[in-house]
């Protein structure tokens, strides 16, 4: 850093960043913008745009043709015209308003979303459901995809004062999904005595305001990944500096072999570190080696081809592989400050009721792909998406005792051949994405005396933890037997849908004890009017 920035930083009020005034919005939408892109139902009662003046701490982050937000797409409808730009400055986010908002009471809840995901997109049937309860409901959208989690954490901290403004409340639920939830956890960390080891933050970052009452977090990486080290075959997703939507691990790919270093592709904008372009400065931040608990898939040859993993060993320990160079994970942690590190030296305040919810099924819809890609990289998915006479060979030569024994039924199968359904992490036990490990960590909050007051699981992938219930879990049975060859697998998803309950679960565990929520109210219609199973599963969103 510096030395101007560390003076700037010095000179900034420590407790919170100088200037924002979270009784004014920068803007407010009220028109087309609360709608899907194709206006057909309205999603929120009005969408504002915060802006923080802090220049300390936020930054212009750097953007390319992948992960700016597009003019017209179903995935992030009106977000650029609320930004008013497709590459807007970090010092901005938008907070999304429930549609009852003006009839709504009890404690207000915030859901902050994960890597290239939006207030509009993950969360809108979760949102939809705490909505018809008539809870106060509250989204956030980030300005960049995979930004810097400590401004994040700031935009969170920003939300949730502007969120008391509006209601008059002292405390809000938190509800976060992936990355989201250390950026969450940050804030509600970030006490007086807690130092992170980045001058910006420590000098203007907002100190804890004791303004939350329960946290959630659904499929949070706690303990961190390490899948574009572990998948090392993934960088070759990633080759394409304007196109690339995940990091690499690999810093220079020689297409000749390391043995012609005289032509090779510099992928300094795409890689881990701050040097030369930083497309995606929030993923370092993630990083956790994970080697000890789980071999990585290039010496596990029971994979089979899954196993053939490009430069697998000097991609995760560093150096010059047949066809790349890397630094390794470790040089990568150190470069993100190692915040899970700090984060679980410190823990949230111990006043915050804690609520984990980790996935256990690896199996994802295979239009969820591109999604997939945006949160911890693209390593599985050129694998997983294989024509049918590659999945026929692998299934028929793993569909034994293995994956009997792990739940995958005739149907699923079925939709692994045909190319409907993509298999994620299956080095470890994971929800696809997340190990359940590093889900359920309850190391990484409770250092200060925070009580998990429940940690559990369900037999859900990464993404479908936000949709399940019994209304959408029959909606997708409905559709496998409306046409069982080609969407049978659906069957077996929505009786597991049915099964874990994850919005019902949601609606308990946030119950205001005056209001006795958490009985099954306001699931009735509203679910499918949030869009949540068809995005869910139709398109992975």
């Amino acid at each position: 850093m510096s030395v101007s920035l560390i003076l700037l930083s010095l000179a900034q009020p420590a407790g919170a960043t100088a200037g924002f005034d979270p009784a004014t919005p920068a803007a407010r939408f009220y028109g087309r913008e609360t709608y899907t892109i194709d206006e057909d139902i309205q999603l929120w009662n009005a969408i504002e745009r915060l802006e923080d003046p802090d220049r300390t701490l936020f930054t212009y982050e750097d953007f390319n043709a992948g992960l700016s937000w597009p003019a017209d797409a179903a995935y992030a409808p009106w977000i650029a015209d609320c930004f008013g730009s497709p590459t807007p400055g970090s010092h901005t986010s938008l907070l999304h308003i429930g549609p009852a908002f003006n009839f709504s009471d009890g404690t207000p809840i915030l859901f902050v979303p994960g890597a290239g995901d939006n207030g509009s997109r993950g969360f809108i049937t979760m949102a939809t459901r705490m909505n018809n309860a008539l809870r106060p409901v509250f989204a956030l959208t980030f300005a960049h995809p995979h930004g810097d989690v400590f401004q994040q954490a700031e935009q969170v901290a920003n939300a949730i004062a502007r969120i008391k403004v509006l209601t008059g409340k002292e405390e809000v639920d938190v509800v976060s999904h992936s990355k989201g939830g250390i950026a969450a956890a940050i804030y509600m960390s970030n006490l007086s005595d807690t130092t992170w080891g980045r001058a910006d933050y420590d000098g203007v970052g907002t100190t804890y305001r004791e303004d939350v009452r329960k946290a959630v977090f659904i499929a949070a990486p706690l303990a961190g990944v390490d899948t574009i080290y572990r998948w090392s075959a993934g960088n070759y997703a990633g080759l394409d500096e304007d196109a690339a939507i995940s990091p690499t691990a690999w810093e220079v790919y020689y297409p000749y072999t390391t043995g012609a270093p005289t032509v090779s592709t510099d992928l300094s904008a795409q890689d881990h570190f701050p040097t030369d372009g930083d497309l995606f400065p929030g993923q370092r931040q993630l990083l956790r080696r994970w080697d000890d608990s789980f071999a990585l898939p290039g010496e596990s040859p029971w994979l089979g081809a899954y196993s053939l993993q490009q430069d697998w060993y000097t991609t995760y320990e560093g150096g010059f592989g047949f066809v790349s160079y890397s630094s390794g994970i470790d040089a990568a942690i150190d470069a993100g400050d190692d915040v899970l590190g700090t984060l679980e030296a410190s823990g949230v305040h111990p006043d915050i009721e804690l609520y984990l919810l980790a996935g256990t099924n690896t199996l994802m819809p295979n239009g969820t792909e591109d999604y997939l890609t945006e949160l911890f990289g693209e390593a599985y998915v050129d694998m997983a998406t294989a024509g049918v006479d590659e999945w026929a060979d692998f299934v028929a030569d793993f569909v034994g005792s293995s994956w009997v024994d792990y739940g995958i039924d005739d149907d699923e199968v079925r939709g692994l051949v045909q190319g409907k359904l993509i298999i994620g992490e299956i080095s470890g036990p994971s929800d696809g994405l997340v190990f359940v490990d590093s889900a359920l960590s309850e190391a990484a909050l409770t250092r200060r005396g925070a009580v998990v007051v429940e940690a559990t699981t369900r037999n859900l992938s990464h993404l479908d933890l936000l949709y399940a219930s019994p209304i959408t879990g029959q909606l997708l049975i409905d559709a496998g037997e409306a046409d069982p060859t080609e969407d049978g697998w659906m069957r077996a998803v929505g009786e597991r849908y049915i099964e874990a309950d994850t919005l019902g679960w949601l609606e308990a565990a946030l119950a205001d004890p005056s209001t006795g929520e958490g009985e099954g109210e306001g699931e009735g219609e509203g679910e499918g009017e949030g869009e949540g199973e068809g995005e869910g599963e139709g398109e992975g969103e």
